[in-house]
């Protein structure tokens, strides 16, 4: 079962969706000094702007090699080094449509 960190918050029906598919869920920001800690126990890790995903933060996680997956709820990756991750064999995505009605409006 993979096991999802969700950092910087997800609505309720999206983390629902992802308990009922199997997956454990984990609701938790982290200061980066205890992310890097954590980081280790998960498969994936999904993230809006206030968490960084960065070089220390990747190289921490290659420890026990399990985070496969780092999802940007939202347009940019700017709080992702992108190809770091990449270069590691962590894919990464985003949301990019995520904030379109919001906008619209």
């Amino acid at each position: 079962m993979a096991r999802i960190l969700v950092s910087d918050g997800l609505e309720a029906s999206a983390v629902a969706k992802l308990k009922n598919h199997g997956f454990e869920v984990v609701e938790q920001f982290y200061e980066p000094e205890e992310l890097a800690n954590q980081i280790k126990n998960f498969d994936v890790i999904v993230v809006r702007s206030a968490t960084k995903v960065k070089k220390p933060i990747i190289d921490a996680a290659l420890e026990t090699k399990l985070l496969k997956l780092v999802i940007r709820g939202g347009v940019g990756v700017d709080n992702i080094d992108v190809e770091y991750a990449k270069l590691n064999g962590i894919t990464v995505a985003n949301t990019p449509l995520a904030s379109s009605a919001s906008v619209a409006e």
